[in-house]
């Protein structure tokens, strides 16, 4: 995988370069948006080009094949984009990643390259965990809010802690609040809060089954626990919740500590929503405090 890194990192970054100029000034109340003036290929330049990469394609070795498909992306037309798009489906979990990268500059229609990510995604026929990663990496760059609902269920649901971090990181630069329905689901399966100031993070004393911090590293540690990077509980359990929170700021501007402030503020914000707010975040808010509440009564008692 470090192979296709290397192959791919500069190309893409300097493909998304912009080739100058400035939009003219509107004459009205409503001026139109900058014009993109990036260069943008024809269909003929397109169908040549992706008759070069067939050609290059064949190679055996790995790095020919990735060779081709840098050059490919250089050209900007939506054949191209479809071509790179079929790659999604290549045995090679290599050249999947290879493919779902450059896919983010493609800048001519970011839109379509979007929905090729998002339709793979929610797809459910990746099962490589590096390759996972790369589709939220996408699908943050891209802005593709089109996908956030898709992206919760792989988030929710996928096994390796890592898609799930870089699936928030996404939500962030998305920065919609359609987003924050599918991180408080994920928050709520760890209901741990985050103290910004110390750094530490702590338990939602309204979650049921996690008495205290050493609980909720234990807890961490049984599902996250061996999965092949660096950081171990309490460590990685601490990048986690952080990315819950950053993501949560990034899309409300606020700093919250942990779900149930999330669920206060969706509730205190719910007429400015661009979605009908489910009535299971009123409930589970309702829970979360009647038990800090009981859980506070004890406290005292026991004082």
């Amino acid at each position: 995988m470090h192979l296709v890194r290397r192959l791919f990192g500069a190309a893409v970054l300097g493909a998304a370069a912009l080739a100058g100029g400035d939009a003219a000034r509107a004459q009205d109340a409503n001026p139109p948006e900058k014009k993109d003036d990036r260069p943008v290929s024809s269909d003929e330049a397109a169908k040549q080009a992706i008759a070069r990469f067939e050609t290059d394609f064949k190679a055996t070795e790995i790095g020919r094949k990735m060779g081709a498909l840098q050059s490919l992306s250089r050209t900007k037309n939506d054949l191209v984009t479809e071509r790179i798009g079929r790659l999604l489906g290549h045995q090679d979990a290599e050249i999947r990643m290879g493919a779902v990268m450059v896919l983010d500059g493609m800048y001519q229609n970011e839109d379509l390259a979007g929905e090729i990510v998002r339709k793979y995604v929610a797809s459910g026929k990746e099962k490589d965990d590096e390759v996972m990663i790369n589709c939220m990496l996408t699908l943050g760059r891209l802005k593709h809010v089109k996908a956030i609902e898709d992206m919760g269920e792989v988030i929710l649901k996928h096994t390796f802690v890592f898609v799930k971090i870089e699936g928030l990181k996404a939500y962030g630069k998305m920065k919609d609040k359609k987003a924050l329905l599918p991180i408080l689901d994920l928050w709520l399966v760890d209901p741990q809060g985050y103290e910004w100031e110390g750094g530490e993070v702590t338990v939602d004393t309204g979650a049921p089954g996690t008495e205290d911090q050493d609980a909720a590293e234990a807890q961490y540690k049984q599902k996250y626990g061996n999965q092949q990077r660096r950081g171990a509980p309490p460590t990685m359990l601490k990048t986690y919740i952080q990315a819950i929170v950053n993501a949560v700021f990034e899309i409300t501007g606020e700093k919250m500590k942990k779900p149930t402030d999330l669920m206060k503020w969706l509730v205190a914000h719910e007429k400015e929503l661009p979605f009908k707010l489910p009535g299971k975040v009123k409930t589970t808010l309702k829970e979360f405090e009647d038990r800090a509440a009981k859980k506070e009564k004890k406290d005292k008692k026991d004082k």
